[in-house]
Formats: C-alpha cells, structure tokens, sequence
C-alpha cells in the first residue's frame, strides 16, 4: 500500500469512527446534556432592534432593547426533573445596581423552559389567547416557555444537532407579543410575533438568538410590520452571585410545584386552550401571584395544599373560554 493510500485510509478510519460515536449519542443524550448545562447563575444580558419596516407607512423604531443599561439583571436557572424524558429550567429573576447591591423587590419567578424529548403533542398558539393541540413528529425535543403563572406562552418542537461542535437546537413558531414590548417599550400596534429561535449551549455560557416578525393579528390575519433581530446571553457568573434570592425560592417553591401539577393537569392535550380577559380585572398572573402572596407560607398548613389547588383550578376556569 503506498504512504499516500495509508493516509487516505486512516482519515477515512478516523471519520468512520467519529460518525460511529455521533450515531451512538442519541437525540435524547444530546439534548439532556445540553439542558443541563444551561442551569446555573447568570449575567443575562438582552438586546433587541427592529431592522426593517414591512407595513407600508412604518417607520421602523430605532430604539434598542438593552436591560443591562444602568443595572445588572441576573438569573438564577435551576434544573426540576419532572420524569425521565422531561426536565424543567426555571429562571429567577432579579437586579442589582451598579454597585452590585440587590435592588430591593426585584426578585419575580419568571419563565419556565419545560423541555421534554418524545412529547406526543404541544400547544400551538394560532391567534391571540388561542392554543390548538398538534400532535407531535417523534425524537424531537420540545421546549414550552411558559407565562408568569406556568400558563401557556408559546412552544416549538425541534431537534438538536448532532454534528457541530457545541449544541445547537433551532426551531420556529409563532406566539404572542413579548412581556419586555408592552412592559418596557409600550407598544400597542401590534400583538403578536414570528419567532425563529436558535440556542448554542458553550458550557459556561449559552446563547438565544432570534430573528422575528412582529405581526397585526385582526381574526388570524396577519399583517407584518416589522422584522427584528435579538439576543439572550446567559453569561456563567459564581452560583454566589445568586445566593441573595435563595430565601426567596426556598419560601415559594411548594406553592410553585403546586401550580406546576395544576397546569400539568389541565394541559393534558384534549383540547383547544382558549382564554378570556375579564373586563375590569388584571391579567390572570396577577391573580395567580396574590394567591402566592397569601399562601406561599402556608403550604404546611394541614388542608392549606388542597385548598389553594382548588383555587387555583377555580381561577384558571375563570380567565379560559
């Protein structure tokens, strides 16, 4: 065999072996481990800026999203293992000043990623307060980000690829206005969004970009009216740094398993999920957290567990269709 023909067969070895170990980590494996590594406490540091107009007589709006401005705002994300092929990345939120001191009633439970491989449906948002079940592709990771009170905010079933050097799983959906534009930025013009959302796990930091279209939804049809580029960076910091909000967890966890199990529970894939506004009345988190406030401290209570899952079942019947 001539040198050039040994080269030439030992790079071929040498793929052949790196396919065979690829093929051998599975789906499941390689997302697992992704989720995983994304736990954890974190600088996050989000930044958003429309890039075109789409809508005719649009002026597109130049100001940039950008929460680190003249704060710090850190996550504590910390991993539930719900079964065996779900687990659950539950961020908490809160800031400091730029001494690095907390900023007093900051704190706030913000969303979930409820990721499960092998889900057999997931809640499709297909116009404002209206979520269809749709079934499922298998040996697909699902990831479900949910609103302040565990309730439905958008999901999207992708895999995770398998050949690049750190994770990246990417999928497309369409969902409601983002909490940050009606809060932050105060816009009322449109209400719903195209997402397109790319995640790379590096270990000890990860990153969500996405490019979106904010869309006029008027009886599920849709008018563009602006495309938009942004980003999540989650930048690893010593699990010390978030140390301050720990009381904060300990003292709500119970009640927050709770409304987890509620919404497990209604969410079982019967059927469309349709909500209501009550005119006069807050947003249904809004409720959901006074009921918090009044029971987070009383889970131990003999009878307390069973009333407050009532109550909580009661509250979320009176905001659904």
């Amino acid at each position: 065999m001539s040198k050039f023909s040994a080269g030439l067969f030992a790079v071929v070895t040498v793929l052949a072996s790196i396919a065979s170990a690829q093929a051998s980590f599975s789906q499941y494996e390689r997302g697992a481990e992704a989720i995983h590594s994304m736990a954890g406490c974190y600088l996050i540091d989000y930044s958003y800026t429309e890039t075109e107009s789409l809508k005719d007589g649009y002026v597109r709006d130049q100001r940039v999203y950008d929460v680190n401005k003249d704060k710090s705002i850190k996550e504590l994300i910390y991993m539930e293992h719900i079964s065996p092929y779900r687990m659950r990345l539950q961020h908490i939120l809160f800031g400091t000043d730029l001494h690095g001191n907390l900023m007093e009633g900051s704190e706030l439970r913000h969303q979930a990623e409820d990721w499960e491989y092998n889900a057999p449906f997931v809640y499709d948002f297909t116009k404002p307060l209206n979520w269809m079940v749709k079934e499922n592709q298998p040996n697909m990771w699902t990831r479900r980000i949910t609103n302040l009170d565990d309730g439905l905010r958008y999901q999207c079933a992708g895999a995770w690829e398998m050949s690049t050097a750190y994770p990246e799983w990417t999928c497309s959906n369409y969902a409601p206005i983002p909490g940050r534009e009606t809060r932050d930025m105060g816009r009322k013009d449109y209400n719903t969004l195209e997402r397109t959302t790319r995640i790379v796990a590096y270990g000890n930091s990860w990153l969500e970009r996405q490019m979106n279209t904010k869309v006029i939804d008027t009886d599920g049809a849709r008018t563009p009216l602006a495309k938009e580029l942004g980003k999540n960076w989650y930048v690893r910091l010593p699990d010390s740094e978030c140390d301050v909000v720990q009381g904060f967890v300990d003292g709500r966890k119970q009640f927050w398993s709770l409304m987890r199990e509620v919404w497990d529970q209604v969410l079982d894939g019967k059927g469309a999920f349709i909500e209501k506004e009550l005119a006069g009345q807050p947003k249904r988190y809004a409720k959901m957290m006074e009921l918090e406030a009044e029971y987070a401290s009383k889970m131990n209570e003999p009878g307390t567990k069973a009333a407050v899952k009532t109550k909580m079942i009661e509250l979320i019947k009176a905001y659904r269709q």
